[in-house]
Order: C-alpha cells, then structure tokens, then sequence
C-alpha cells in the first residue's frame, strides 16, 4: 500500500521479518579499515545533507538571513486559502503560484484530519504537499493547524472536542466555555505534542536530504479570542501564585507577587502571553529535537487602532507589547512572523517594525494579495527580513495582483543572493511610492538616491508622489562597493544626485541592464545612455527592469594635478 494511504501508529515499531542482507565476511585489516572508511564517507555524507545544509537562521544583532542548502535565500512566498491542501482544490493553487513565480509555497497540516483518531497519524497531505512542491520546483513551509488557528480551536480533532471533561475548553470571567482549548489543558499539549512530533519526523525521514520543507510555522495566529484570560480552575489557581521569575527577569518590575500584584491592569494579557508562548514552546520543543528545521510562530499583530486583547485581537499573542514574554518562554521559537493587512506604508510599518529586533529576524509570514502591497517585499529585503509572503492566492479575483507580484518575483529572484548579502550589512535601500508623500531618498556615502513616482520625461522630478496615484512604484536600490549599485523596481525613475560639491568630478558613467545568472555572474543586455538616463533611470511600470550603475568620483586635487597646462 502506497505511504499516503495509510495511517501510521505512533509506538516507531519497525518488521523485524525483513530479510538481512548477506555481507562479506570482514577478515582481514584491510577488509575492516576499508568498510571503516565506507562507514565514515556515509556518516559525513549524511551529516552534510542533514546537519551543513539544514535550512536555518544566520545571523545576529538584529542582522539576519535564511539560508537553504548553504546559501542565501530569501522567501518569495504565496500561501493558500485555510481549506485548499485537498487534491480537489491544489490543482488551482499550483497553478496559481506558477504565475506568482515564487519560490516558495505555505500550505496548512491540519491536525483534525492528521490525527482522525487517538494516536494514528494520517501523513497524506503532508505528502502530496512535499511531492507537489518538488514537481513545480518550489520550496515549501508547512503550516501546523494545532491547537490553535486564529485565536480558536478549529482545527482541534473532533474526538478532543467532544471530551471537555479530559481536554478543557477555554473559559471565560463567567466560566462558560468559548471556542478554543485552555491553554492549560495538560492532556491537550500532550497530544499537541505528540502529533507534531510525529509530523517532524515524518518529515526527517522524507525530505532530510531535499529539504523541500525549510520552515514550518507552529500553531497560527495563537491567543485567546473571547476573553482576555482562561477562567479555568487551573487557570484561576495559577493566576493567583507567584509570577515566575523568569517572566519577571523578562519584563523588568523588581516587585514580587501574583499576577495582579506585579502587572495590575495587563496581568491578565501577559499572563495569557506566558501560558499561550510556554505551552507552544513545549510543542516546538517536541518537534525540533526530532527534526531541527527553523520554527516559526506568526502574530495577528495589535497596530492599526485595535485595542481590546481578547476581542479585537488575540490576547496572549505575539504582538509588540508581549514580545519580551514570549522570547523569553519560547526558546524553541527561532522567529515571531507578522500578519499585515494593510496597503498604507505607515501602518504597515506600525505593525512590522517592532518585530526587527536584535533578536528577532523580519518575516512578513502573511500579507493581502493586492497591487499596493507589492511593495511590502521590497521593504522586508532592504532591512534584511527572510521574506515575504501573500496570503489566498488561490482566489479567482486577483490577476491583477497575481501579475504585479509575479513580475516582481521573477525581477528578484535571480537578484537575491546579492541582494541579501548586501542588506545584511546594512546597503540596500527601499524607495516606496506612498500617495501624496515627498519623493524617498537614501544616503549612501557621497551619494543621495531618490525615487521619483509620476515624473515625466524633460521634467524635474516631482516633489512629492502624485495624490491620486496607485502607490504601485517600488525600487531596491543596493550599493556592491564605492562605485558600482544594483537598482531594481518598476513604476520609478531613479536618480544619483553627489553630496559633493567641490568642482570635482561627480556623475553616473555607465548603466547597464542585465540580471545575474545561477553562478553570481552579472550579463548585460543593453547599455543605457542618451534619452534613458538623461532625466534619470526609468523603471516603467509594469515591466521588471534590473540596473548595474557605475558613478565617478574624482576629487579636485586629483584634477588640478593631471590637468594638462
């Protein structure tokens, strides 16, 4: 019977009728050192394909990237809708993803049907998922639908829904039971635990020399919806205890005592941050010892005017105010991911920013599918994220959308080994066209970039963006040493203006439009001059336009004394 028909019991039991091989008869010093080399050429062999090129997080201070099979990668990301990883319905996001031209796609591992009944795991969609992103040549995260999904519990298997009585609702101020399981339910992360891990190691034995997964997320958008804390017996009794010292060391009050005693009026949402972020943690845990792929946990941020933890957002998540508790309880946890839904550039940033933290790596784990948001990837490659993704893609109203990005992942994606080598020390700079605000610029050295949205040839570049424009322009600019820069965008025209202004020398001397090849190797398909650079570089829109540009410098001194008499 093929593996994605069965159900496998957890117990690891293995035939032991499986016939043995004959094997030579090692007799002789020769014969054992020989099969003792064979022995060690395996054993590095397979260190090299699980341990060298595992996929991971390097970096520190706030400098991070993701690399996959020992090089640079950044995520170009399209997920599909929550009840899409079905045979019935991958066709169309396959489909869907190839004219995104990504190289990454996040699907769902729902637990209800990984787990139909106590114990037997079911791995077919993890399969068909890992198969299907191998024949479209896409990498592949896998989103874990566990305990929680959207501050509730609906992916929880039936069979734990109808035993409150072992795996406890979460209960509100009034103890009646909510939508969502306790997170102090015992029983509950012990098979939270239990299944991921079976579904991690599914995955070491499938894919530990592919890699075709390279994150998996844990839990989604965790929190509690209905109540800003869990009214349980458990919950109760632990809310009135000491506050652990390690949530103390975390948060900084020198006073001691319960929960309320210590936080006041946000001890019940930190609270919920301690026991949401330590009981993922434990699942994580379970999972990475097994299998040590980077994992991740994705927040429904608290920006955009929501206020209310428990109602308007998930209390206990990871937003901005709680994310002192949750890295200080969730080791396990390599990165916190932000879902934004927003097209305006301030609130975006409102959402993502706090999450570029000195220990913490940016990661747009979900965005909307739209036009404006296009620009939201080139925001996250200039600070040095691991990527970007588009939530829903697999939505019949999106060509527009699906058109922009595509271009932009195609315009990327052999751009990004030198992209991200660069952002991660510090040059790469995103020019964004925002409606109705001044033209960006950025410094580097003697240089000033600025984009200009809306500007016509023969005339200055506008002040400002037009008010009634798309906010659709969007352009990386990167510098590769003193005199050379990467310039990458559509929708924009580029200008090089010096800081200099000393009589020397100080211009663009050559444009040149190409794109690198697999081996980093820069191939030129036309020279820009004349018309094409004298009011600037003109990214038009709609088309996907890489630059190599080289500027001058020659001092005035340099001058005067090679300056022919």
């Amino acid at each position: 019977m093929h593996h994605r028909d069965r159900c496998r019991q957890p117990s690891g039991l293995t035939d032991m009728r499986r016939t043995q091989p004959n094997l030579p008869s090692l007799r002789t010093p020769q014969l054992l050192l020989r099969a003792a080399l064979t022995a060690l050429v395996l054993v590095v062999s397979a260190h090299r394909a699980t341990a060298d090129d595992m996929p991971r997080i390097v970096g520190k201070d706030g400098h991070f990237h993701l690399e996959v099979d020992g090089k640079p990668f950044f995520v170009l990301a399209a997920q599909m809708h929550n009840s899409s990883a079905f045979p019935s319905t991958l066709p169309v996001f396959w489909d869907t993803a190839a004219r995104l031209h990504v190289n990454t796609v996040q699907a769902p591992v729902y637990w209800e049907t990984f787990e139909p009944s106590p114990g037997h795991y079911d791995f077919s969609t993890a399969d068909q998922l890992i198969d299907g992103a191998r024949a479209h040549h896409v990498r592949l995260i896998l989103l874990w639908f566990g305990t929680w999904k959207n501050g509730a519990g609906h992916y929880v298997p039936l069979w734990i829904k109808r035993s409150p009585q072992v795996y406890p609702r979460l209960e509100s101020a009034d103890h009646l039971p909510l939508d969502g399981m306790s997170p102090f339910g015992e029983q509950t992360l012990t098979r939270d635990k239990a299944a991921f891990k079976a579904l991690m190691t599914h995955l070491r034995e499938h894919d530990a020399e592919r890699h075709t997964v390279i994150m998996v997320q844990v839990e989604n958008e965790p929190g509690l919806l209905g109540t800003v804390r869990d009214h349980t017996a458990t919950a109760d009794r632990t809310f009135d205890a000491p506050v652990p010292t390690d949530v103390l060391n975390a948060i900084g009050p020198s006073r001691h005592g319960n929960w309320s005693e210590v936080f006041g009026s946000q001890a019940a949402e930190i609270f919920s941050a301690w026991a949401v972020s330590h009981y993922i943690n434990q699942v994580a845990e379970a999972g990475r010892v097994v299998y040590s792929l980077p994992l991740y946990v994705n927040a429904w941020l608290h920006y955009r005017g929501l206020k209310d933890p428990g109602a308007d957002f998930p209390s206990g998540g990871a937003t901005y105010d709680m994310l002192n508790v949750w890295k200080s309880q969730s080791p396990a946890i390599s990165i916190i991911g932000t879902d934004s839904y927003t097209n305006n550039l301030e609130q975006f940033h409102g959402g993502v920013l706090p999450y570029q933290r000195e220990d913490n790596a940016p990661w747009l784990s979900e965005s909307g599918i739209t036009v404006p948001n296009a620009r939201w990837t080139y925001d996250l490659m200039a600070r040095g994220g691991i990527g970007a993704s588009v939530f829903g893609v697999d939505d019949p109203d999106h060509d527009e959308a699906i058109s922009a990005h595509g271009l932009d992942n195609t315009l990327l994606a052999p751009l990004i080994p030198t992209l991200v080598t660069a952002a991660s020390n510090n040059n790469v700079a995103a020019l964004l066209e925002e409606r109705g605000r001044p033209s960006p610029t950025h410094i580097f050295g003697s240089w000033m970039v600025r984009a200009a949205f809306g500007a016509s040839w023969g005339l200055p570049d506008p002040a400002e963006a037009p008010s009634d424009g798309q906010e659709t322009g969007r352009a990386l600019v990167a510098r590769l040493d003193a005199t050379h820069f990467l310039v990458a965008g559509t929708g924009a025209r580029i200008n090089f203006l010096s800081r200099n202004h000393d009589g020397g020398i100080h211009e663009v001397v050559r444009v040149e439009e190409g794109t690198y090849d697999a081996q980093g190797i820069w191939h030129v398909v036309r020279i820009w001059n004349g018309d094409e650079t004298d009011y600037g570089m003109r990214l038009p829109e709609k088309t996907s336009i890489a630059l190599r540009v080289e500027v001058l410098d020659i001092s005035p001194s340099f001058l005067r004394h090679t300056m022919i008499p």
